[in-house]
């Protein structure tokens, strides 16, 4: 559970969008460790908060990369002032909660984020019920999961459509909805290169395209089979095993080819009013995408 260049960048993202406006308090699932470096956040705060970094890099880093407690001082970048997390064997957490029973009552929040834990728990559903119960109305639900790919990372690789049809079916109101294809590539030249290109509006996968359940998949597998023979990606895991001769064969295991994966970012409204949560149901044909708010450029 980490957050590093790309989330960093997503969250700057959702700030100049105003989903953090008047929202002070953050609940984490488990505590995220922030796995960017010390130049690249001085960079990305000078460059998106418009002042000198100085006095946030102090408090977040103390060195070459950012301290294993920082999260609230992190968090700070983007307006929240009360920072918690929960967890049930990480000693950083506020909260010792088991997902998969989670009896336990905290406070509500203004924002809850599921950076990488939901995968990981064996009762899925019940990340989103407790989610949906520690959430304010009118609080924003913060998703960011495996969608393509990263076999064995954790027990589920979420579907896309489960966040739209979720969110559907609760009447939250998608924020954003960003598709991250070759993540592991992509993290790495933004930490290495800076933001360059980049942008989540250039990704060649929109939600738009899953209107057609059957054109959204042949999309996302002829992508990923591009990202796999990418000169890209070949380079960035080709990095991991520097004693390999240059004329290696590729594809190859040995260039850890199970770091190409895809993510899916999705920030999502709680309705104002408080209503019994219920189970979405699946469209094959196709998801209509919900409304979202002004794009970011």
């Amino acid at each position: 559970m980490a957050i590093g260049c790309v989330h960093t960048e997503w969250l700057f993202r959702l700030l100049q969008k105003g989903a953090f406006s008047g929202r002070r308090a953050l609940l984490d699932l488990g505590p995220q460790d922030i796995q960017t470096s010390r130049l690249y956040l001085e960079e990305a705060i000078a460059r998106h908060l418009g002042r000198d970094p100085a006095g946030a890099i102090a408090a977040i880093s103390d060195g070459a990369a950012p301290r294993r407690d920082c999260q609230g001082d992190f968090y700070r970048l983007y307006g929240i002032e009360e920072y918690k997390s929960a967890d049930l064997d990480d000693d950083r957490a506020d909260y010792t909660v088991d997902f998969n029973h989670p009896a336990i009552e905290v406070p509500r929040f203004d924002v809850v984020t599921d950076f990488g834990t939901a995968e990981h728990v064996y009762d899925i559903a019940r990340v989103f019920e407790f989610m949906h119960r520690a959430l304010k109305p009118g609080g924003l639900a913060l998703h960011c999961v495996p969608a393509f790919a990263f076999p064995n990372h954790g027990f589920y690789t979420p579907n896309p459509n489960l966040f739209v049809e979720f969110a559907r079916a609760n009447d939250y109101e998608l924020v954003d909805f960003s598709y991250v294809d070759n993540m592991f590539v992509r993290e790495k030249q933004i930490a290495e290169n800076g933001i360059g290109g980049f942008s989540f509006d250039a990704l060649p996968i929109q939600m738009e395209d899953m209107r057609d359940t059957g054109a959204f998949m042949t999309k996302t597998v002829l992508q990923f089979h591009r990202n796999l023979l990418s000169t890209e990606t070949r380079n960035a895991l080709g990095a991991l095993a520097p004693h390999l001769p240059a004329d290696t064969a590729f594809p190859s295991e040995q260039f850890n080819l199970c770091f190409v994966f895809d993510l899916v970012f999705v920030a999502l409204q709680k309705p104002p009013r408080e209503r019994p949560l219920v189970a979405p149901i699946q469209t094959m044909a196709g998801v209509a995408p919900l409304p979202q708010r002004g794009r970011v450029e």
